[in-house]
């Protein structure tokens, strides 16, 4: 294994014990959680700003590490989905209790939360998507579901799996206006990577072999910047210890890394960094630490980041708009209820990704959605010409209206990483 240097650390945060050379990855703790145990989830809602969840509240925290409570669900109930951003400004869960669930939505003000009832299926809201509703997924009985969820609690099923099947990782809206994610079968150790149409048609593009899962630990599927899917299993390979690997929406399977040990295995996070390497998190030994924040490339090349060595890292990640990656840690911090923590491996920050907007076309004063990833901070110019009323909504929205003198042409949307342009075009009538 590549060697690398070992940060030791007070929970999983802060406590470097030596300064860093110039170009070592920094790691510290942003936040420990201690009244509310175990965060889960965590998005950018404005530059610097995290919105993040526990059973027992939603919660926004600064990259210094200012932590507000902005909502606690009524007694005898527990938030179940992770925190997404809205286009109306808004951020996103649901509650529930005694099988009663509830949308809830939050701003970035104490004292803003807003719930509504929902229609049979308690959605697991993963992102939203560029018409403005929410993907996720659900369980109702013995089967899951892939789920469309409106801002206002109304839930329609996409698909149902089989009974005794279940909706295993994160659900990906992806380049081809299709859904993907994992599926896990009976017995409980095998699972499929699925492509589900808007209109409900399942197709399996790839079986796992029996042993690449084990409990219910979730998994990591995402769509990367060259258009194929990444993803990990956090047990199975060819040493039991879990795998990484890429699949190609045709279904085409590449292994690229397979964990030698439990010790340091069990990957269950991974996003794409802005410099086109992916990043992730292991669960290592359950109870025996040595959890890892790794780097992959796109060909399989790995290298261990930080290793863990007082708490084992149930993980969620995200690359800030500052280039930084901020996680969630499960049974980390001084008081074993978890932490968010920032991870500096010298990123640069992140290239702006529109792509989706409608309406399609419209007259000046006509106010554009764009949807699309790391939008924070936007400008807008529709073919040239600069739109003077922008506005984002998380970093997954911008708003934008069409302004005088503009043309038919793409729209181009600058941030502090960069500038993107839109492959399709905005038709000015």
């Amino acid at each position: 294994m590549t060697a690398y240097r070992t940060i030791i650390l007070l929970g999983l945060g802060a406590a470097i014990l030596a300064a860093q050379p110039k170009g070592q990855p920094i790691l510290r703790t942003v936040a420990a959680l201690n009244q509310y145990n175990q965060p889960a989830g965590i998005i950018e809602g404005s530059p610097g700003v995290f919105y993040s969840m526990t059973s027992g509240n939603v919660f926004s925290v600064t990259s210094k590490g200012a932590m507000t409570t902005l909502a606690v669900p009524p007694t005898g109930a527990q938030v179940i989905s992770r925190v997404v951003s809205g286009p109306d400004g808004r951020y996103y869960t649901a509650v529930e209790s005694s099988f009663d669930p509830q949308i809830l939505s939050v701003t970035s003000s104490p004292g803003s939360a807003v719930t509504g009832p929902v229609q049979s299926i308690a959605p697991a809201m993963y992102q939203g998507v560029p018409d403005g509703t929410f993907l996720g997924g659900g369980q109702l009985d013995a089967s899951g579901y892939v789920l469309g969820v409106s801002a206002s609690g109304q839930v329609t099923p996409v698909y149902q799996f089989p009974s005794g099947e279940r909706q295993y990782s994160n659900v990906v809206y992806a380049n081809d206006g299709n859904y993907y994610g994992v599926s896990q079968q009976n017995p409980a150790t095998t699972g499929y990577v699925y492509r589900v149409t808007p209109s409900g048609t399942l197709t399996q593009l790839y079986n796992f072999p029996a042993g690449s899962f084990a409990g219910y630990y979730g998994v990591a599927i995402l769509q990367a910047s060259d258009g194929n899917f990444y993803g990990t299993t956090p047990t199975g390979g060819p040493h039991g210890s879990g795998t990484i690997y890429k699949l190609t929406p045709s279904g085409q399977y590449t292994l690229l890394y397979a964990y030698a040990s439990p010790r340091n295995g069990g990957p269950v996070a991974l996003i794409e960094g802005s410099d086109g390497n992916l990043y992730g998190a292991t669960l290592g030994t359950v109870g025996s630490g040595h959890s890892l924040l790794f780097r992959i490339g796109k060909s399989g090349a790995y290298s261990p980041v930080v290793e863990l060595t007082t708490a084992y890292c149930y993980c969620t990640l995200v690359q800030g708009s500052d280039g930084i990656i901020y996680g969630t840690a499960q049974a980390g911090g001084a008081s074993g209820a978890g932490e968010i923590f920032a991870l500096d491996v010298g990123l640069p920050k992140p290239l702006p990704s529109p792509l989706k907007f409608g309406p399609q076309s419209g007259a000046p004063g006509t106010r554009v959605r764009i949807w699309g990833q790391n939008l924070l901070s936007a400008s807008v110019a529709f073919n040239g010409v600069a739109a003077r009323e922008v506005s984002n909504s998380g970093s997954n929205y911008v708003w934008a209206t069409v302004p005088t003198g503009a043309t038919s042409g793409p729209i181009t949307v600058t941030t502090p990483g960069g500038s993107a342009t839109t492959q399709s075009s905005f038709t000015v009538e």
